[in-house]
């Protein structure tokens, strides 16, 4: 199986479309509501522009499903592509709200979801995995803190931050997933900070730019995650897992290995990545050749639309605890705020 639908001929699209190629296989057919878009990844890749995405995704030459559109059509392309009974791999998030996310996951069932793989990148940078792997094989003992780190050099354009879903929805939904992942218990509350200092227009529109959440796992772990909307130092993603045994960190990776050694620098090392493609892009392939694996094997998705939901679901209570100024105590994904 290689032929590839992908749904978006936007930047995500194009990201996605190298790493396709990357893994040795090749992309049958693109849509995009603007088409001349499709049509010039189309040129570019060897693919055929589709006029629609149903046509596209019933393409005979496509094996499985790429959604790479904007984050508000998610979903409905999503209920098309279930539809298929083709594989389908869906950036995040899964919906653009909290209740579309849980209707989504309740319309298709279980076991369908399970088989929907959710883009979240991060999961398969080698640095965050390698902690995760170290954290599961009790290399640190028992966890008793995680911290996550998520900086961006630079604020979205504001035009974007309205349909955004809001920092906690569209930025940190990553570190969610990630802390998920690696703590591997339910959390139990919930407590955000945030505010708007880098940029007070984003503040005017209604979101934060610089944020903090405490998590309280079922076991007592606490997790901190910390991000911001601009870092001047470059793309900072760091993770330390801090267990009773010693310690576990995924830092940032550096531009090269060179670093300066005189009176006025003393061993000044080269500066961080400064773009996530620099840093994730790798990850990008190793995410895409894990799904075809899973989808020739027909096995269930390792991240899936189970883990879209509830990553969702953390989020929204960050929401809501930023917005009412409490602590969420967390009783299950069909929870309402």
């Amino acid at each position: 199986m290689t032929g590839i639908a992908i749904m978006g001929a936007g930047r995500m699209a194009r990201v996605h479309a190298a790493s396709i190629i990357g893994a040795d296989a090749h992309i049958a057919t693109i849509y995009d509501p603007v088409l001349e878009a499709a049509e010039a990844l189309a040129a570019s890749t060897g693919a055929r522009a589709a006029p629609s995405a149903v046509e596209a995704m019933a393409d005979p030459a496509v094996d499985a499903i790429m959604i790479a559109t904007s984050s508000d059509t998610h979903v409905e392309l999503l209920y098309e592509a279930v539809k298929t009974g083709k594989p389908v791999l869906c950036e995040k998030p899964l919906a653009s709200s909290y209740d579309a996310s849980r209707e989504f996951v309740a319309t298709v069932g279980e076991a369908a979801a399970r088989k929907v793989f959710l883009g979240f990148n991060r999961r398969f940078d080698r640095g965050h995995a390698s902690v995760r792997e170290g954290v599961h094989a009790g290399r640190i003992g028992r966890l008793e803190q995680l911290t996550i780190t998520s900086r961006d050099p630079f604020p979205p354009p504001l035009e974007y931050v309205p349909r955004s879903g809001g920092l906690f929805r569209d930025m940190m939904i990553h570190d969610f997933d990630m802390a998920r992942s690696i703590v591997g218990k339910d959390m139990v509350s919930v407590t955000a900070h945030g505010s708007s200092i880098v940029d007070p227009e984003i503040g005017k529109l209604g979101d934060v730019d610089t944020a903090s959440v405490t998590m309280l796992a079922e076991d007592g772990t606490i997790v901190t995650i910390l991000n911001s909307r601009r870092c001047a130092f470059g793309f900072d993603q760091r993770i330390e897992a801090f267990g009773a045994e010693g310690m576990l960190v995924s830092n940032n990776p550096r531009q090269s290995g060179f670093t300066t050694y005189t009176k006025d620098a003393p061993g000044t090392a080269a500066p961080i990545l400064e773009f996530f493609l620099e840093r994730y892009g790798p990850s990008y392939t190793a995410e895409i050749r894990l799904f075809l694996d899973c989808a020739r094997e027909g096995r269930d998705m390792p991240v899936n639309a189970i883990d879209g939901l509830m990553a969702a679901y953390l989020a929204e209570a960050a929401t809501a605890s930023l917005k009412q100024g409490k602590t969420i105590h967390l009783t299950g994904p069909d929870q309402e705020f």
